[in-house]
């Protein structure tokens, strides 16, 4: 998203995140706790777990080494289980997990909820918080001391020193995962380690990741609105904004750009114009992506979008719910989302049209331009577990065990399509379709517990494997890294969000007409004044190789 109190910026500022080295190597980040040397960064020496993929069935389109993951284009046929006895002993596990979708049936209605406590051995014990709650429900539940057994991390912000609470309250796992330990549990170990290492937190494997693919991507946009337009693909940013003017028919109800809160929108803005993710580096000076001249022509253009009244009026105080059902319902051509959404708009615009085409958004550059994707999704978040004795907690990973089985295991079959003959039946080709007891059913947020690496399948989009193995490609093949990611800045620990959320209040505010471009200036000279230059500073001795007085 375009906050500094994202679920992304999580990731990288208070838990850290995989950055890429020059030989496509990801370097390992440390977290700071608000007590380290300013400016000294350094990398953790916790051993990773071993990396044992899953020896599964055969993908139609191998993954790549820049992190596109495996296609396949029909649900393989011979799969295999990788639970071989229940991981509970009749007792239960509590959890506490986000949900982006519509509340499942409860357990006694549930078919798929009671087939996977069956194959747990036990009673799965789950607190489903809409995200719209999450973060009221989840300093409720800190507050009064009444963690459940495994819970979902997904905001840092909700914390307060993060390094203390996880020490206090929560099992550090690296004596169960570091190193060939975690070939006890087959599962974890088919996640590469370069999503482990977005779980170390001061030395300590924390974490139980739930993975993505590296970029977030930067959208996406419906085909079929440009085809019925007779609009070919924009090669440039100022063919896109005649593209959007052009699709832009307010008697129709249809406009160009879905929006929502924070200007979602302006992050593929950002990265058609080449704004760096988060911090560049130019000659051993750091410049914030916000003071580059590629982020003020990118502010400029997004006011001149608005101002052409090709957003949808009011979306930009809309939800993200909103946002994704009025792209889905075709009353916009374009929308910012992270790439996993994509199988969701497939499926869910097919659906209402089987014409609709939903396609990754690849960033075009303005004419002599040069236009990115940022290195900026490792992790969705990550699963912690409370303090537990010796036994309990390998109780529960083998339980995390379960739920990141992978593609082409039974395990996984029945997590995501639940019971066969009820949940789901099979189409021709022996792919899962999925009944509307099953579509409710299966909302079930399984996948924030714990999760596998992502491939590329769909059972209703025959089209869609291909598409987004080849869209993937070419957003991983633009993507430009933070050079800050591995290393501690205390002043952005302890201040850099505050400083940051209100740059953005003022960005959103010039953006939508309510503010000139001035602001933006007079908000960037403050935020540099409350921090962002001693930030620079720490950061700047860190990369030189040196550390600032405490």
């Amino acid at each position: 998203m375009t906050t500094s109190l994202d679920r992304r910026s999580f990731l990288r500022s208070a838990v850290g995140v995989a950055v890429m080295s020059a030989t496509g190597v990801p370097a390992l980040v440390a977290c700071s706790n608000g007590s380290t040397t300013a400016g000294t960064a350094r990398a953790s020496t916790v051993t990773l777990p071993s990396y044992v993929p899953f020896a599964g069935p055969k993908p139609d389109l191998a993954g790549t080494a820049d992190g596109v993951p495996p296609g396949y284009r029909t649900y393989p046929k011979e799969l295999v289980t990788t639970v071989k006895s229940p991981p509970l002993s009749g007792g239960k596990v509590s959890v506490m997990t986000d949900i982006f979708d519509p509340l499942p049936p409860s357990k006694d209605k549930n078919a798929a909820w009671q087939a996977v406590e069956k194959q747990l051995g036990g009673t799965l014990d789950l607190t489903i918080v809409p995200d719209s709650d999450w973060a009221t429900k989840f300093q409720t539940v800190l507050a009064a001391n009444q963690l459940p057994d495994l819970f979902l991390l997904s905001d840092s912000t909700l914390v307060n020193n993060l390094p203390a609470f996880l020490s206090a309250k929560c099992t550090d796992l690296t004596p169960y995962l570091s190193g060939d330990k975690v070939k006890d549990y087959p599962n974890l170990a088919n996640v590469p380690q370069v999503i482990w290492q977005a779980c170390v937190v001061q030395d300590k494997i924390y974490g139980l990741p739930i993975p993505r693919s590296i970029t977030g991507g930067a959208g996406f946009y419906n085909k079929r609105l440009l085809d019925a337009a007779g609009i070919e693909y924009p090669a440039s940013a100022e063919d896109f904004l005649a593209a959007c003017k052009e699709l832009t028919k307010p008697q129709q109800g249809q406009w160009a750009i879905v929006n929502s809160k924070g200007n979602t929108f302006f992050t593929f803005v950002q990265q058609m114009f080449g704004v760096p993710y988060g911090w560049k580096e130019d000659g051993g000076k750091l410049v914030k992506s916000f003071e580059t001249p590629e982020y003020k022509a990118a502010l400029e253009f997004a006011v001149q979008l608005v101002k052409a009244g090709v957003t949808v009026p009011g979306s930009d105080g809309a939800d993200g719910t909103a946002r994704k059902n009025s792209f889905k319902s075709g009353k916009g051509a374009f929308v910012y989302d992270g790439f996993p959404a994509y199988t969701d708009y497939s499926k869910a615009m097919k659906r209402l049209d089987p014409k609709n085409d939903p396609r990754a958004f690849v960033p075009m550059a303005p004419k002599g331009g040069k236009a990115n994707t940022w290195a900026d999704n490792v992790l969705f978040a990550y699963t912690l577990m409370k303090k537990s004795d010796d036994a309990r907690a390998k109780e529960l990973l083998a339980v995390a065990n379960f739920f990141a089985a992978p593609f082409g295991s039974t395990e996984n079959l029945l997590l995501t399509y639940g019971v066969e003959g009820v949940d789901f039946t099979r189409d021709a080709n022996g792919n899962p379709k999925q009944t509307s007891k099953g579509e409710a059913e299966l909302t079930v947020p399984w996948k924030y517990i714990a999760a596998p690496p992502q491939v590329l399948f769909s059972a209703t989009d025959p089209t869609y494997v291909d598409n987004a193995h080849a869209d993937l490609t070419k957003l991983l093949g633009m993507v430009v890294k933070d050079p800050t990611t591995s290393m501690i800045s205390p002043t952005n620990d302890k201040s850099g969000g505050d400083i940051g959320q209100a740059f953005s209040d003022v960005r959103n505010d010039v953006i939508a007409g309510r503010k000139p471009i001035a602001a933006f200036d007079a908000a960037l000279a403050k935020w540099k004044k409350d921090g962002g230059d001693k930030i620079r500073g720490e950061y700047e001795t860190a990369l030189s190789g040196g550390a600032s007085p405490r």
